[in-house]
């Protein structure tokens, strides 16, 4: 799904009049998918005792949970830039619930599925908050937050999002550029000092550190509100930041250099959320001003089109072949292994954004557009 939205190629207080494709940032989609899937694959295979090679995989991907950070930055760039401007509260929620429900549904009771057919427990609470997208609320329970389809608990932060969005957007749109500038610097700086100021709630609350920077979802908010930001200076025509390529080489040079000897609590989001806001920017701003871009050719357009799908469907997938393989006692190379991994979860991506994704958005949102705009 592309991103549509009314853009500006000049500094202007005018309501922009031009409508552009804002297709790099869809690209960009499927490499935050692919890090996140290959971090857990390394990490899967080694909690089963697997090769050195898999645990070579696991610290070259290191930073891949900080994907989930781009996401929540893209998720309120995107909503912010195609915001209608008469829309209603309730419509919003109506287009957000047909966007991500349907999908999360269908792949939460294949993961009921794949948990009966490795004769795992089903635990009836777990699997009620994970329905309802409430597991990410429940302090130092790692089975909750990541029972049944695990990755859904980052649609419980979004959950949230969604819900705060109309107001959050009303009131960010109020603060002058200037405003919108402390806004983001605050917002990083707040994500990037997060491991050493909640030191103290955690002995406070005896709160798990994931749960309190990585799974809580008013403490990923802040990254949401960036989004935001960020999108309003970019539709200004206001955004003073580097190019694609200087800020796409900042984001692969963080997330595979520094991010491996920085303290564990950093490579969640304070490592890459500066270079993944200067990304996000760089690469609407250079489909706004048509400067050339590799994320803009079709077939990345389509990855990225696919990658909630593929998000949704990949850890299911690297679990039930990981069991078969175990079963049958088969054995095969690690690159084979991913190989399959990733090609199976692509194809179950495409299922279900083509027979569930689409005809749900279509259904529930009440839209006739044979496209909907891509959201995060």
């Amino acid at each position: 799904m592309s991103l549509i939205a009314p853009i500006t190629t000049k500094p202007s207080d005018k309501p922009p009049t031009s409508r552009v494709r804002l297709d790099s940032l869809t690209g960009l989609r499927w490499y935050a998918a692919l890090l996140v899937a290959c971090f857990h694959f390394g990490y899967e295979e080694i909690s089963s005792g697997t090769s050195l090679h898999v645990f070579r995989l696991k610290e070259i991907v290191y930073a891949g949970p900080s994907a989930v950070s781009f996401f929540f930055i893209l998720s309120g760039f995107v909503l912010a830039w195609s915001a209608r401007p008469h829309d209603t509260v309730t419509g919003f929620w109506r287009r957000r619930f047909a966007r991500i429900y349907p999908s999360h549904l269908v792949t939460f009771f294949v993961a009921v599925a794949t948990m009966i057919w490795m004769s795992k427990a089903l635990d009836l609470r777990i699997a009620l908050a994970n329905l309802s997208l409430l597991q990410s609320w429940i302090p130092n329970r790692k089975d909750w937050w990541f029972g049944y389809n695990g990755v859904s608990w980052s649609l419980s932060c979004e959950f949230l999002f969604y819900l705060s969005f109309p107001l959050v957007v009303k009131l960010v749109r109020r603060f002058s550029t200037r405003g919108l500038w402390m806004t983001v610097v605050a917002g990083n700086a707040c994500v990037v000092l997060a491991p050493l100021y909640m030191k103290s709630v955690e002995h406070a609350t005896c709160w798990d550190p994931k749960f309190l920077l990585y799974v809580f979802p008013p403490m990923r908010l802040i990254e949401f509100v960036i989004g935001i930001a960020v999108a309003l200076l970019v539709k200004k025509g206001a955004w003073r930041g580097p190019g694609l390529a200087a800020s796409l080489a900042l984001s692969v040079l963080v997330v595979f250099g520094p991010s491996h000897i920085m303290p564990f609590d950093f490579h969640w989001a304070a490592d890459t959320v500066i270079p993944y806001t200067l990304t996000i920017a760089a690469a609407a701003r250079a489909d706004v001003r048509g400067e050339p871009s590799p994320f803009r050719n079709r077939i990345n357009v389509y990855l990225g089109e696919v990658s909630f799908a593929f998000y949704l469907v990949h850890e299911i997938v690297i679990f039930s072949v990981d069991h078969f393989l175990k079963t049958h006692h088969f054995t095969i190379p690690m690159v084979a292994h991913l190989g399959l991994v990733l090609a199976v979860s692509l194809g179950g991506a495409v299922l279900l954004h083509e027979y569930v994704e689409k005809p749900g958005v279509k259904l529930l949102s009440g839209s006739r557009r044979k496209k909907q705009p891509a959201t995060a």
